[in-house]
């Protein structure tokens, strides 16, 4: 059944407006780059010898945090969120995390205009990208690991090495301040939300604009396609969502359940569901085939920021202005 299972308080001293998991899987590493997800060569003895799934968040006080799940034993669906790390180096608020696909590195983009990149274990900083003279927004790796992308106040979206940070190629999203950004699941698109409500899809190899999307009428805070990619779900200031046929571009459907902005939307791995939070302080957990409301979560006090499953898409983390980290049961 859904449940809270543990809410931690005052999990930064400042509001949190972002977080991400990630799950290591020993011996992964021993796969090709391209096929473990990463190109890290960093030295095997940094990584953990058993299976771990972090949760990563971003706050207002400049920090990001790394915490450990751990699943209960008992198969009763409980857990325990312990912290691992404490990282500083951003100098204002970090308003973006990701976590790469091997789940070794995370990333963090911050109002300091920079992106940084941190080993999971070990909490060290690997890498910082300098992005002025504009904020870095929205930060994400690319599904096979080897890029990182964000988006800018300028509307252009950046691709770099995630080792190395080298920085690969521009999309140009002709000045949308570009808010929000997604890679499609098999790596061959990148989608964009812009502050005017519209929506940019680009082929990346090739940097050609495939879909221009006049979206919303206000800002899209969140955007992600469903992990087949044959759709694209969008979140905004509206208090909409918006389901899009990806290859047409057309509208499928337009879910309207919220009571005020919806600030985030994420398809849990298995495509079954997918989550969603907003300013009226609700998370909502959706099925992905009926386009239904399953279950709204009361937890939090104020705006929730960000809410994302987890890789076994049975549990679900929420952060928001109150301070407080949310761990859910979605049972698959």
């Amino acid at each position: 059944m859904f449940s809270l299972v543990q809410k931690r308080e005052n999990a930064h001293t400042e509001g949190i407006w972002a977080c991400a998991w990630g799950k290591y899987v020993p011996g992964i590493h021993d796969l090709p780059p391209e096929q473990n997800g990463t190109s890290d060569e960093r030295p095997t003895e940094d990584l953990p010898e058993s299976e771990v799934q972090y949760l990563v968040t971003g706050g207002l006080d400049d920090t990001v945090r790394v915490w450990q799940w751990d699943d209960s034993d008992d198969g009763s669906g409980g857990g325990q969120l312990s912290q691992l790390h404490t990282l500083e180096g951003h100098s204002l608020g970090v308003i973006s995390t990701a976590v790469n696909p091997a789940g070794t590195v995370a990333a963090s983009s911050s109002l300091d205009s920079t992106i940084k990149l941190w080993s999971l274990h070990t909490g060290e900083q690997l890498e910082s990208l300098d992005c002025s003279p504009v904020e870095s927004w929205s930060v994400v790796f690319s599904p096979c690991g080897r890029h990182i992308a964000t988006g800018n106040h300028a509307g252009k979206i950046n691709i770099y090495t995630a080792k190395g940070g080298e920085h690969v190629s521009t999309l140009d999203t002709r000045g949308r301040f570009t808010y929000t950004i997604a890679y499609s699941q098999d790596g061959k698109y990148i989608a964009s939300g812009a502050i005017d409500g519209f929506i940019n899809v680009f082929e990346v190899a090739s940097g050609k604009l495939v879909h221009t999307i006049e979206g919303h009428a206000m800002t899209i805070r969140s955007i992600t396609f469903s992990p087949d990619s044959q759709l694209l779900l969008t979140a905004a200031d509206d208090g909409h969502m918006k389901l899009y046929d990806f290859a047409s571009g057309k509208l499928a459907r337009t879910l309207s359940n919220h009571a005020s902005w919806v600030l985030s939307v994420d398809f849990s791995p298995d495509q079954l569901r997918f989550v969603s939070s907003s300013s009226d302080t609700t998370v909502k957990v959706w099925d992905a085939r009926q386009r239904e409301v399953l279950h709204t979560f009361n937890g939090h006090t104020d705006q929730v920021w960000c809410s994302r499953y987890n890789k076994d898409s049975n549990k679900i983390a929420s952060v928001g202005d109150d301070k407080n980290i949310i761990v859910y049961n979605s049972p698959v």
